[in-house]
């Protein structure tokens, strides 16, 4: 079985290999038609360059930035607590409310 497993492996790895230069042909394709089309003087050099950029970049991870839209996201995925919090200091106002009034 360690075998077959092995040689499965091995054979999803050069499928993949065999995908990549085939997305990266097909990229080239549509940088020289589109630097065509535009009328850019552009050369192979540059189009691989780019290409590397792009595949160098492709899976990186980069922080958000600081904002709003990034608070409340964190609010949302703590939203369970942040209820049990709201909750809890709501029945302690609500208790003093009560006792001292």
């Amino acid at each position: 079985m360690d075998v077959a497993r092995e040689m499965r492996d091995q054979r999803e790895t050069a499928e993949e290999m065999f995908r990549r230069d085939d997305l990266r042909a097909q990229l080239r394709d549509k940088l020289v038609r589109t630097a065509h089309m535009s009328g850019d003087n552009v050369t192979e050099a540059e189009i691989e360059l780019a290409i590397e950029q792009f595949f160098e970049s492709v899976h990186s991870y980069q922080d958000p930035q600081p904002g709003l839209k990034s608070f409340l996201a964190h609010c949302w995925v703590r939203r369970g607590r942040l209820t049990l919090a709201a909750a809890a200091l709501t029945t302690v106002l609500g208790g003093l409310w009560f006792m001292f009034s």
